[in-house]
């Protein structure tokens, strides 16, 4: 569906990426306007949509894009092993996020308003991306040391209630302001952190 924009030369790919990224963190899925990205790319709106053929699909090839490059530098956190421990979820996870913050406050206020005000028809195919990206993960870990009578599930929907209510915490404390976010990093890494050894004490074997 992409190969238009594929073909691309890469510095122009990831430009149209990255202003693409900044308007709908700044803005939300519903308030982005794509007049707004095709004046800022210089390019008409025929041609936007003919590498994406909808606002619909050029935001979910976001999705899909930085949830690809994101596990990706998340899984080369943890160590050259194989299975990966469990565990590792919760000694890592917090390190990724201050990377995610630090590296481009955009894309971590995109994920945080990933979900905002979207239709049920974005919110499935997102679930789906999301799904795709998590049954990879769990293929490669080592579950041995988990309480048997826990599920695995439901760890992990804790796992992201805890993103979710940070995340909240930090869209409301920063009232738009990046430089809030390379500001206070550790602050809600630590209290993230917090959270994360909680769900571990009741998650494994003593």
């Amino acid at each position: 569906m992409y190969e238009t924009f594929e073909n691309l030369p890469e510095d122009r790919k990831e430009q149209i990426i990255q202003i693409c990224i900044e308007e709908f963190a700044k803005n939300g899925y519903e308030n982005t306007s794509t007049n707004t990205i095709v004046k800022r790319l210089g390019i008409s709106k025929g041609l936007l949509f003919l590498y994406f053929k909808s606002k619909m699909h050029l935001y979910l090839y976001l999705i899909d894009f930085l949830t690809k490059v994101y596990y990706i530098k998340y899984i080369n956190l943890f160590p050259n092993q194989h299975p990966t421990e469990f565990i590792d979820i919760f000694n890592y996870t917090g390190d990724f996020y201050k990377i995610l913050i630090k590296e481009n406050p955009y894309i971590i206020v995109f994920f945080l308003k990933m979900e905002m005000n979207i239709s049920s028809e974005i919110q499935k195919e997102i679930n789906l991306i999301r799904n795709e990206y998590h049954e990879r993960f769990l293929k490669n870990l080592n579950m041995n040391y988990i309480r048997k009578n826990i599920d695995i599930q439901k760890i992990l929907n804790l796992l992201h209630m805890a993103s979710y209510h940070i995340g909240q915490v930090i869209l409301r404390d920063s009232e738009g302001d990046l430089e809030f976010f390379n500001k206070h990093a550790d602050k809600y890494i630590r209290e993230y952190n917090d959270y994360l050894d909680i769900i571990k004490l009741g998650t494994y074997e003593r």
